[in-house]
């Protein structure tokens, strides 16, 4: 089963056929038969504590992080995965008992998406709390952290049928290709539930805010690295990811022009913006 998710394939072997294995709704759009970056073979018992190693971070609640002889081990409270260090390939474990039953995607919430932010720490990309809008090919991302009203603005797109894909409504992945910056959907949405595998080459940026009345402002450099890094999921036990992530979006702000965006929810708000690109 192989996954493409902003041009990066993540494939998942399974060690017998007795198992199946589904994806959901949104992961199905994502399926591929390119050839993989990163491979992951599934087993199905649990790692001993004693190969854990040592603790680099601790969400507390969902999921934690440790290292052991070179390698990295993602852990929740039902899967693990052990990553050799440049990240190519790896090994998922999968609770025993799930074996006699229909077992869900290997890589589901978080396992997946914290994959993938270590994937793209390794200077290929970042991931942004942000809505992404593909208007006839031009870019637009919409970023805000939470209630800043970044599904509302998937929904207010979804009535602009020609020519407009919504890439998601909550976590846009951006890459660096052939000089240019690209946004590329994923398949973790938010409650507006849209995705899409696609990429639009990136041309504005616009953080939200509630406001009484539409407004747009151009803001400078330090102010939108600043947005940006916040709005980001930076790997913060790994020096070498923070640094990169960092430098990116210093990078992303300075080439791309970025505003704040007050709107108030509703269809006036889409008029004003597609008066403004």
């Amino acid at each position: 089963m192989k996954l493409g998710i902003a041009d990066i394939v993540i494939s998942v072997m399974f060690e017998d056929k007795i198992q199946s294995s589904e994806v959901d709704g949104s992961y199905k759009y994502f399926l591929t038969n390119s050839k993989p970056d990163i491979s992951f073979h599934t087993h199905y018992g649990h790692i001993p504590k004693s190969k854990l190693g040592e603790k680099i971070f601790d969400t507390g609640t969902t999921w934690s992080f440790y290292q052991n002889n070179g390698k990295y081990i993602l852990k929740t409270s039902s899967r693990a995965v052990i990553l050799e260090s440049d990240f190519k390939c790896g090994d998922i474990y999968i609770r025993p008992q799930e074996r006699k039953c229909k077992v869900e995607y290997p890589l589901n919430y978080p396992l997946g998406e914290v994959l993938m932010i270590n994937l793209l720490a390794q200077k290929r990309g970042v991931m942004i709390h942000s809505c992404g809008v593909s208007n006839k090919g031009q870019g637009l991302l919409f970023v805000g952290t939470s209630q800043m009203g970044k599904s509302t603005m998937a929904n207010l797109w979804k009535s602009q049928n020609e020519g407009v894909s919504i890439l998601s409504d909550d976590r846009i992945i951006i890459r660096k290709r052939n000089e240019q910056f690209w946004i590329y959907g994923t398949p973790w949405h938010g409650s507006a539930k849209v995705c899409s595998p696609e990429r639009a080459h990136l041309e504005k940026i616009f953080f939200l805010k509630h406001a009484k009345k539409n407004s747009i402002k151009k803001i400078g450099l330090l102010e939108a690295a600043s947005h940006l890094i916040v709005c980001s999921f930076p790997t913060f036990w790994d020096k070498r990811g923070m640094e990169f992530t960092l430098e990116f979006c210093a990078e992303l702000a300075q080439r791309i022009p970025c505003y704040e965006l007050g709107f108030v929810p509703g269809k006036s708000a889409l008029g004003f913006i597609r008066g403004k690109i």
